[in-house]
């Protein structure tokens, strides 16, 4: 029922304590959290892990080191291999991982060769049956998978995720989480548990100061106001890509996206 304008300004004027209330942190889960997860799965040392879509193989070293595990570090872009083969060198872990350019669709690895395969911010970008396909076919029975990505809720309007698939080369079916999840059973990925986090991160983020939500606001508000001079000046694609990135964490706060974990196991 609509409150009436008398009845707002009452609920505006008797509000304090809700205000008090919502002053308190959750204390919200942030990004290390994935990788206490992944120590909670029970990797072994001398286990393949596959980090799919390394970028710079931060990821990769991290669980080597961390699990004395051995690692591929696959990644679709000549630069983010030539970024990772740097990082490894220079962690001393050339011996322990290897990186191999390709994308998650075609991996150019055997079948059923991994323990563990780590994914993180890629299916969504991806076709999800080939890509899960893929993962299922080089893990080895039992083995497990744990993957996160961002995907639409019911918040999201359809225009907004249209613009977030052009603008960032997103998979509109892998933004939904219907079909990412069918695509996983299709492909014989088993579900052992699957955590939907919303705003946490977003939120620890903004408690310890890592992320300035009100920065990107200003920024977008600029871009928005600008934006023909800036498209003439920088083309649409650099203007689209620098929007689609500003409303990215915006939409995770206000629960149009929602950041998910999943954890799938091949059926042995």
């Amino acid at each position: 029922m609509m409150p009436t304008v008398q009845e707002l300004y009452e609920l505006w004027a008797g509000e304090s304590e809700l205000q008090d209330d919502l002053q308190r942190s959750l204390e919200p889960r942030g990004a290390d959290w994935l990788f206490e997860l992944f120590a909670s799965l029970g990797p072994r040392p001398g286990q393949l892990v596959v980090d799919v879509g390394a970028r710079d193989a931060r990821h990769a070293i991290r669980l080597v080191r961390e699990h004395r595990l051995r690692a591929v570090a696959l990644d679709p872009l000549p630069l983010h291999d030539t970024l990772a083969r740097e990082a490894i060198s220079a962690a001393g872990l050339a011996g322990e991982i290897d990186v191999v350019e390709a994308a998650v669709e075609s991996m150019p690895l055997a079948d059923a060769s991994a323990d563990w395969i780590w994914c993180r911010d890629v299916l969504v970008h991806a076709d999800a049956r080939r890509g899960l396909a893929e993962c299922a076919r080089i893990l080895r029975p039992e083995g497990s998978m744990l993957a996160y990505v961002t995907l639409a809720t019911e918040r999201l309007e359809p225009r907004e995720a249209a613009e977030l698939v052009r603008s960032l080369a997103l998979s509109a079916e892998s933004l939904e989480a219907e079909r990412l999840e069918a695509a996983a059973i299709e492909a014989g990925l088993v579900l052992r548990s699957v955590m939907r986090l919303g705003s946490e991160w977003r939120e620890r983020m903004l408690e310890t100061e890592e992320w300035n939500a009100a920065h990107d606001l200003l920024r977008l508000a600029r871009l928005r106001r600008r934006e023909d001079a800036l498209v003439e000046r920088y083309g649409p694609e650099a203007v689209a890509a620098a929007t689609g990135g500003l409303l990215w964490g915006i939409y995770q706060l206000l629960g149009k996206l929602c950041p998910t974990v999943y954890v799938w196991q091949r059926d042995g």
